[in-house]
């Protein structure tokens, strides 16, 4: 029996009657995506509601912690015999207005699932689409087929950045079914703290005058963080220069074995996935982005944010800026990588060695979170009409 997708007609929505708004998300672990839905949420203005797929973590208990409605279906990759009905159902008990997914498992089962529910008005954000990749999956025929497939199914597309915006025109998305709305940095959060500086060295075992690289990521392939190892590695000894890397991944351990096999393992820290990451920031001399191949740049944003000098090889975000930005020193492609990160790093180190930079102004006016939820809500009420 064919399946009848059915959807209610929007209400007459309004800021004096707004719509009722559904996130749903594949996790809410650690991840760019994420902590970027924790801060529209906490920024929003209109009844929001957030839906995890697989699971919680991190994210999704400090976004409980802070008051936010967030559940999780708890449906695993061994678990998927039911997921559509009970995601269904899920979408049905919150009634939502709008269901705005975001990345691929979610697009994959929460554009169907909220169609089969009778939501009238579907998003879709695009946070992970590269030149080759989406989510490290490579650009097969297939993929785009069933990606074209699910976005023919929405009402609308978000692109965090002109640049993701462009890959999905190449991809086969309408240009004039996506709309670019930049993800949003809550700066005031990042704000630079001497007393977060000193308490989190001493929590990471840190001696005062120690000059700390710091990279904040997922720890894979694509973020580069044993390239990023290996070039300093000459450079680290414990108590003189130390490496931080924040985040979690499947290159966790391999870094580890490295660290000890370059003898620098005592001057590497590997702290996990952390919900402290201004504080981390704030123990940091210089924070450095290696990965080249990004949607937008949040870890570069966030450490300019921070009053960092940042090293990073690719940043949608700076390059879609008017003009420089203080403080950001990208990697020079006509040299070795090793080569190219250790003089970034020592450039970047000589910029701040009189203390900590002021954060760029531009940065604050066109990335603000504040502005970005605003202009989600915008949007909402844009495509049902």
């Amino acid at each position: 029996m064919a399946v009848v997708l059915t959807k209610r007609a929007p209400r007459a929505w309004t800021r004096a009657r707004p719509p009722r708004v559904l996130h749903v998300i594949t996790a809410l672990g650690t991840g760019g995506a994420e902590r970027q839905l924790a801060d529209v949420v906490g920024h929003a203005t209109v009844p929001t509601r957030t839906l995890a797929i697989y699971s919680g973590g991190i994210v999704g208990d400090a976004m409980t912690a802070d008051g936010h409605d967030v559940e999780v279906i708890g449906t695993g990759p061994t678990g998927r015999a039911g997921a559509m009905g009970r995601l269904v159902r899920a979408i049905r008990r919150h009634r939502p207005d709008v269901v705005h997914v975001h990345l691929l498992a979610a697009q994959l089962w929460g554009i169907p699932a909220a169609r089969l529910a009778g939501v009238p008005v579907v998003i879709s954000s695009e946070h992970s689409l590269m030149d080759t990749t989406i989510e490290n999956r490579p650009l097969t025929p297939a993929l785009r087929g069933i990606y074209l497939g699910l976005e023919r199914m929405t009402t609308h597309t978000v692109a965090v950045s002109e640049t993701t915006k462009q890959r999905l025109v190449r991809w086969g998305v309408a240009a004039d079914r996506i709309s670019v709305v930049e993800n949003g940095i809550d700066f005031a959060r990042l704000r630079y703290s001497a007393t977060d500086r000193e308490r989190t060295r001493g929590q990471l075992g840190v001696a005062p005058g120690t000059t700390l690289v710091g990279a904040v990521g997922r720890l894979e392939a694509v973020k580069r963080p044993l390239p990023l190892l290996e070039a300093l590695a000459p450079t680290l000894r414990q108590g003189e220069r130390e490496l931080l890397l924040v985040g979690d991944g499947p290159q966790r351990g391999e870094l580890h074995q490295r660290a000890r096999a370059l003898g620098v393992l005592p001057a590497v820290h590997l702290t996990g996935a952390r919900p402290d990451v201004p504080a981390l920031l704030s123990a940091m001399d210089v924070l450095v982005s290696a990965s080249r191949d990004e949607t937008f740049g949040m870890a570069v944003i966030e450490g300019l944010g921070s009053g960092l000098p940042v090293v990073h090889a690719q940043c949608p975000a700076l390059s879609e800026l008017d003009q420089p930005c203080a403080g950001a020193f990208e990697l020079a492609r006509d040299r070795p990588e090793a080569e190219a990160l250790l003089a970034g790093v020592q450039d970047a180190l000589a910029a701040a060695a009189d203390g900590r930079l002021a954060p760029d102004p531009a940065l604050e006016k066109r990335y603000g979170i504040a502005q970005t939820a605003a202009a989600l809500e915008e949007l909402y009420l844009r495509v049902a009409g």
